[in-house]
């Protein structure tokens, strides 16, 4: 895809595609799978995971864990955490946690929102270059690159690469570096606070999609044709 001088930064996971419940769906199959019989139900689960992940702490950068094996290492004690939670021993708990691990890599487990390529096709044809800016995990580019949507994304910035998570100013002036410095810039994302407002600190305007709008949200779009529309109307009027 030919860069240009007009860039969307898109947020990834409930925005451009979704796996619902992410991390307790998949702790859950593994369970299913591997521990047939079990008593353990996703909220024991839950209680687990509200803590502890990278972007839990935007403000901290975690360079540290800039390298996949760095981050998992970290997230699967997360995992495995949340399995001792619901009552395995530590050595079977990181065993699971591995085997969650191995599923949540799967592209196979993300879906498309039916209006993804049809926002990104009409975007295309008005020369806008598309941007991946998610707080996900290491995997996102090869992710991305096995979706239907790969056509169309020139590059992809995984916060767990970065060592910043959104609204960290950081990871947007990474983005748009790696993006070549465009003239006119927007984020669309469905996260007041890590696209919104993250994306606003630094001076690009967001649209808010798939959630529910707030009064100080300047540009907001139930679907993504309208936002595409927002961008459409507006972009003549971006400095």
């Amino acid at each position: 895809m030919t860069q240009t001088g007009k860039t969307i930064l898109w947020d990834f996971d409930g925005t451009l595609a979704f796996r619902p419940r992410m991390w307790r769906a998949v702790l859950m199959e593994v369970l299913n799978k591997h521990e047939p019989g079990h008593n353990v139900d996703e909220e024991q689960i839950r209680l687990y995971l509200r803590d502890g992940f990278p972007w839990h702490q935007p403000e901290k950068p975690h360079h540290h864990l800039s390298t996949p094996r760095a981050w998992w290492t970290h997230v699967e004690a997360i995992l495995a955490r949340a399995y001792c939670g619901a009552g395995f021993d530590v050595l079977r708990a990181s065993e699971l946690a591995r085997l969650a691990h191995e599923r949540l890599i799967e592209p196979e487990g993300y879906v498309l929102h039916e209006d993804t390529l049809p926002a990104l096709e009409y975007l295309s044809q008005l020369d806008w270059n598309h941007v991946i800016l998610s707080n996900h995990i290491p995997e996102l580019p090869d992710i991305v690159g096995a979706l239907p949507l790969s056509s169309h994304i020139s590059q992809c910035v995984s916060s767990a690469l970065t060592g910043y998570e959104k609204p960290n100013p950081e990871v947007f002036r990474i983005a748009l570096e790696i993006s070549g410095k465009p003239e006119k810039v927007w984020m669309i994302g469905d996260n007041i606070d890590a696209d919104v407002k993250g994306a606003e600190s630094v001076g690009i305007p967001a649209i808010l999609v798939r959630t529910t709008p707030a009064e100080f949200v300047k540009y907001f779009a139930a679907d993504l044709m309208t936002a595409a529309s927002i961008i459409e109307e507006n972009s003549p009027f971006i400095r």
